[in-house]
């Protein structure tokens, strides 16, 4: 005889699929909210902000504290990596990357735009071959176009050999466009240098979910109506620790590897989404 699901079960299960429901749109108000009303100029100095609350990634908090990740030093071990040499490091934090390198005999310079981060960093490096700077992936790119700023100096020779985008960070770059850009700067400021990155991605499957969404669809056409300053784009979020932050297509990164002259030299979707982007030959 068919089992009869108690009706109690029934209403539990009932309501936990209504919660769902509520957390979902809840969550899609917020991120499309922010999204279409923080300006494109603002977004990473919020997202840094939020970043600074984190204690975690101090020295004495778990994330420093764990150093370099197993794929970090996989990547730092294939052949495309150099051994030796000058390495800059971005969205460096409090210097969990910068205190590897420098152990395995790189010149390091970093820098973040975390004011506590980048006094942590330079407390734990002094007397060691690196520099660390107060500074963002915009000031990066005004660099690069000699527009000056916090990063100038980075357009000075020498150049460098080796580039880390820090853990995840390419994430936090929005929108597409601005991701490129990043990228072209790096190599306009390290033309023979290769590049190593992290991200997140996003499949077909997740991006069908995520842009179908009426609700958030909805809000879009709203917002953009009302004369919204921002825009998003399939795979942005917001995270109320993290700050903004995009799951990339698998076809992001060569792509616009290749449109800013690179080719992947190494790219691997697990354990964390990684590249390692090689300067393409004339």
């Amino acid at each position: 005889m068919p089992y009869r699901i108690p009706s109690w079960v029934r209403a539990l299960l009932a309501a936990d699929r209504l919660a769902h429901r509520l957390a979902t749109a809840r969550e899609g108000l917020r991120d499309e909210l922010l999204l279409a009303w923080i300006p494109e100029t603002d977004r990473a100095a919020l997202t840094a902000a939020l970043y600074a609350r984190q204690r975690t990634y101090l020295p004495g908090g778990h994330r420093f504290e764990s150093g370099l990740f197993t794929w970090e030093k996989r990547a730092l071990d294939a052949p495309a990596f150099p051994r030796e040499g000058r390495v800059l490091v971005g969205a460096a934090g409090a210097g969990r990357e910068v205190v590897a390198l420098l152990d395995r005999g790189y010149s390091v310079t970093a820098f973040d735009p975390c004011v506590d981060f980048v006094e942590s960093a330079r407390a734990l490096v002094q007397n060691r071959r690196a520099k660390i700077l107060l500074g963002s992936y915009d000031d990066l790119v005004a660099a690069s176009e000699g527009r000056g700023g916090a990063l100038a100096s980075l357009a000075e020779p020498p150049s460098f050999d080796a580039v880390i985008l820090g853990w995840g960070s390419l994430s936090h770059v929005l929108p597409a466009s601005a991701r490129l850009g990043l990228l072209r700067a790096v190599r306009t400021l390290a033309p023979r240098a290769v590049v190593l990155t992290s991200f997140q991605l996003r499949h077909d499957t997740e991006a069908k979910t995520e842009t179908k969404g009426r609700l958030r669809d909805a809000l879009r056409r709203a917002f953009t109506t009302m004369g919204a300053p921002g825009r998003s784009e399939p795979g942005d979020q917001f995270f109320p620790d993290g700050g903004f932050f995009s799951y990339l297509s698998p076809d992001e990164i060569p792509r616009a590897a290749f449109e800013a002259g690179y080719e992947v030299a190494l790219f691997e979707e697990g354990p964390y989404p990684h590249a390692l982007l090689a300067p393409l030959r004339a």
